[in-house]
């Protein structure tokens, strides 16, 4: 039978509403925001890159794998790159936690070669002359991301299949984030050894059947609850741009630690960015000091509330 023949009939697939007016624009649908960085890398043909030392280890592995040279640099309390750059420098800014527009906008007036990592901050704008995000950072998908690059490559990519990195997404459904959480971890592991690839059309399905302006409005309510009751005590100041979209809600404290494992034994989980950086920096102060909240769209007033009562317990 011809493959591109359509299939008539026979069990049904997991039936998804693909009919909400998402608009992901000119995006290339790659399989990881790593990938997009190395996609933009043999775009541009970069050869060097100054890279921010807060950020994933799997940036600065990404940008290895393309024998690229790294120049680290430092950010400061707000976040922003302590120095300034050579006019022609490719530079990547990292948009932390999806509260960093402003940050954003100055350096991309600054910077011609700008790379925006929105792996964090899903529904920033592009700036510069590329950006990208994570969409499994902010929805219910194992893998995928969008690319927004000035330049593409006419490489004929491989499409990705996903079918076998949903078991953590179905076990939370069907028994709780505990059960799921080893399958979790090996996909994220998984990530390391693939190649560049078209996002799959699992995963492209899924995506396109959420509404992601109500998950918006959500996050930013959930934001906004969080911080008229935490303002006050949080070490870091920031007032939300009309570009944000908040990944969490960081929360700066002098006790992180112990407050840290306080929601914890309360179930309320509490991720920490990143491992890999220097003693008495300011990225390993704010990697330990900082608390993120979670504010996702699957909570209501009742759970931020209820975190709340756990910090002020």
């Amino acid at each position: 039978m011809n493959k591109l023949t359509r299939e008539i009939g026979g069990y049904f697939e997991l039936e998804l509403n693909q009919q909400q007016c998402n608009n992901f624009g000119s995006a290339v649908m790659l399989n990881s925001a790593r990938n997009c960085l190395r996609y933009i890398i043999k775009a541009y043909n970069i050869n060097e890159i100054y890279l921010p030392f807060y950020t994933c280890p799997v940036v600065w592995q990404s940008v290895q794998k393309e024998n690229c040279k790294i120049k680290f640099y430092h950010i400061d309390e707000n976040f922003y790159p302590v120095q300034n750059f050579p006019e022609n420098a490719y530079i990547l800014y990292t948009n932390y936690f999806g509260i960093n527009a402003k940050n954003v906008k100055k350096l991309a007036a600054i910077y011609k070669n700008l790379i925006i990592d929105n792996a964090q901050a899903f529904y920033m704008p592009k700036y510069g002359i590329a950006s990208f995000n994570s969409i499994r950072k902010f929805f219910g998908v194992p893998d995928g991301a969008f690319l927004y690059c000035d330049k593409k490559l006419d490489t004929m990519f491989e499409q990705d299949i996903s079918y076998q990195r949903f078991s953590h997404l179905l076990k939370r459904i069907d028994v709780n984030a505990q059960f799921g959480y080893d399958d979790f971890c090996r996909n994220e592991d998984s990530f390391e050894g693939e190649n560049i690839k078209i996002m799959s059309k699992l995963t492209q399905a899924v995506i396109s059947s959420i509404d992601t302006e109500i998950v918006r409005q959500k996050r930013i309510e959930n934001f906004n609850t969080l911080d008229s009751f935490l303002k006050r005590t949080n070490k870091l100041n920031f007032e939300l741009d009309k570009d944000d979209v908040p990944m969490s809600y960081p929360y700066m404290i002098d006790n992180a630690a112990f407050l840290r494992n306080k929601l914890i034994e309360n179930k309320i989980y509490i991720p920490i960015y990143w491992n890999n950086l220097e003693e008495e920096s300011v990225e390993y102060n704010l990697r330990n000091n900082i608390i993120h909240i979670p504010l996702d769209q699957r909570y209501k007033n009742d759970d931020m509330n209820r975190i709340l009562e756990v910090i002020n317990g």
